[in-house]
């Protein structure tokens, strides 16, 4: 009888650690298959993230349709990252998307604007070579007040030989395109004059005391 009941409790034993096991493998794979879920949501999320970003930064060719600083004149074809064409040049009328016939109609503009600078140039050319010889060689003779020790009372200024050379040459010159020394008492001194980026010349000025 005590051994019937051992076997008994041992059955029941058994029964029990069968259904533990049981429990247990039938949690088991619901938590493995969670985790892999969320990582996968989280990768998908993350490649779509990057597809984005690289979408933002891809660059684009766009025709100027102002002068801009930072990117060039107008009419002159640039690579821009399309966010930035999109968000900025875009909206504010800075910049189109290079077209057939955008580049077309840009590339007449920079025919134009080509013989327009080549003009230029030509035209401060001549305007240096006159300056050079109606002022060189210490043409202009200033005659200021100056002390015993040729010191004069108040240093001669840009403005006041922009004058000169516009009365003498006719050519008319911008003060701020006018390079000279400190001038505050008598002698010789040396102007230069950018007339263009590609286009300079230097007049060479004397300063005498007033008798």
């Amino acid at each position: 009888e005590h051994t019937r009941f051992l076997v008994a409790s041992m059955a029941k034993l058994i029964c029990l650690l069968i259904c533990a096991v049981s429990t247990v493998s039938a949690w088991v794979p619901a938590a493995q298959v969670v985790r892999p879920a969320s990582r996968v949501s989280s990768t998908r999320a993350s490649s779509v993230e990057m597809k984005k970003k690289l979408k933002e930064n891809t660059v684009r060719e766009v025709v100027l349709t102002a002068d801009f600083k930072s990117l060039g004149r107008k009419g002159e074809i640039v690579s821009v990252k399309k966010a930035y064409f999109r968000n900025y040049l875009g909206p504010y009328k800075f910049a189109e998307v290079a077209t057939p016939e955008v580049i077309a109609a840009a590339a007449v503009l920079a025919a134009e604007r080509a013989a327009e600078d080549l003009a230029r140039l030509e035209a401060c050319k001549a305007q240096a070579a006159t300056i050079e010889a109606v002022c060189g060689s210490g043409a202009i003779t200033i005659v200021r007040k100056a002390g015993p020790d040729g010191k004069l009372f108040g240093s001669v200024t840009a403005i006041e030989l922009a004058e000169l050379v516009e009365d003498r040459s006719g050519v008319k010159v911008d003060k701020k395109d006018m390079t000279l020394p400190v001038i505050g008492e008598t002698g010789s001194y040396l102007v230069s004059i950018k007339l263009h980026p590609k286009v300079e010349t230097t007049i060479s000025i004397t300063v005498v005391a007033q008798e």
